[in-house]
């Protein structure tokens, strides 16, 4: 063995000690206590999981940084002020196993979720990478609608790869295959090893409708009622392009004023079906209790309400004009919810 050769193997071992001291110091601490970022973990759990991410990390070559709520990666490809690593999904994954398997289940998301990045890196941001690993009836099995981040797939490479993505409320909406806990974006040159485009959405569709719901939540905030539908898959927010479909599945019936739909995360969707009673404070709740849905979600996608109603197309419907909500509704809707001297944004 050569000079480098011993030197990096040596570095290599000094990882994985520093590594494995981490996990077994953080695992005999007495942090009894509930921790202030994991919710139903205590401290001592939290920094347990927070080890093995860590060493996760570590073994890839990159370098981890711990700050409670997430790790930041940082080296390879992840240049500036590195990656965020959300731990809420995995803690959420390693809670349904028991503490001495959490290093392999953290071992394995870490590797899956740092290796989708790196593809993602090297296929240039959104650039079609590798192939699916399966064609026909098997891949239209696994297939499913997931929206993409504003600006995660830069608007020429959805113009070149994507062509067939369709809008919803300004959100791209794709074809995907589930890899465990990733997903893999179908491109255009994958649609003829689903059987065609359509063939790809009906068989998309149909496994969205068939899943159903994982958790179904209600919350009361500012004066309002706010459904939370969430689960461990991405397609959950993809209910959102089937509002019509979704409000059957529920059992709601939707009145004239529609239904105001949040989205803070792929696995998630709140809604408000709008009444005489609701207001603009309540909608603001409504964001609110978004965004800390969305907090440290491993996959957020928007911090904007958007709102529908039967026989019209879902938009968006928020922004925020120099520090001040601003609505963009249809103006009996925004009549009923702001009022008739309510300095707000509307469409007739």
């Amino acid at each position: 063995m050569g000079k480098a050769q011993r030197n990096r193997a040596e570095r290599a071992g000094a990882m994985r000690t520093a590594a494995s001291e981490t996990v077994q110091s953080v695992s005999s601490e007495d942090l009894s206590g509930p921790d202030r970022f994991i919710p139903g973990f205590t401290g001592r759990q939290a920094d347990l999981l927070r080890g093995h991410c860590a060493e996760a990390v570590r073994a890839l070559g990159l370098r981890p940084r711990d700050l409670g709520s997430h790790v930041v990666v940082t080296g390879g490809p992840f240049g500036g002020s590195g990656a965020q690593l959300g731990l809420t999904s995995i803690a959420r994954a390693a809670s349904r196993a028991p503490e001495e398997a959490w290093g392999e289940v953290v071992g394995s998301i870490v590797g899956q979720l740092i290796g989708g990045a790196l593809e993602a890196s090297q296929t240039g941001g959104g650039r079609v990478g590798s192939g699916l690993g399966y064609a026909g009836k098997a891949l239209r099995e696994r297939l499913f609608p997931r929206f993409s981040a504003p600006g995660r797939i830069p608007d020429e490479v959805l113009g070149e790869d994507y062509t067939y993505a369709r809008r919803i409320a300004g959100l791209p909406l794709l074809l995907a295959l589930r890899r465990e806990e990733t997903s893999l974006l179908l491109a255009d040159v994958h649609l003829a090893k689903a059987g065609g485009l359509e063939a790809a959405w009906e068989a998309a569709e149909a496994n969205l409708f068939s899943a159903g719901f994982d958790e179904v939540q209600a919350y009361a905030k500012d004066g309002i009622t706010v459904l939370h539908l969430e689960g461990d898959h991405p397609r959950m927010a993809s209910w959102l392009a089937y509002p019509d479909r979704l409000m059957a599945e529920l059992g709601l019936e939707p009145s004239r004023l529609g239904v105001f739909f949040g989205v803070p995360a792929l696995r998630m969707i709140t809604l408000h079906l709008v009444d005489e009673e609701t207001t603009v404070e309540g909608l603001e709740g409504m964001l609110g209790l978004n965004a800390i849905l969305g907090k440290d979600e491993i996959a957020p996608l928007s911090g904007h309400l958007h709102w529908w109603r039967p026989g019209e197309q879902v938009q968006a419907v928020t922004s925020n004009e120099e520090g001040a909500l601003a609505l963009t509704l249809p103006a009996s809707v925004m009549r009923a919810v702001a009022g008739p001297d309510g300095d707000y944004w509307e469409v007739a």
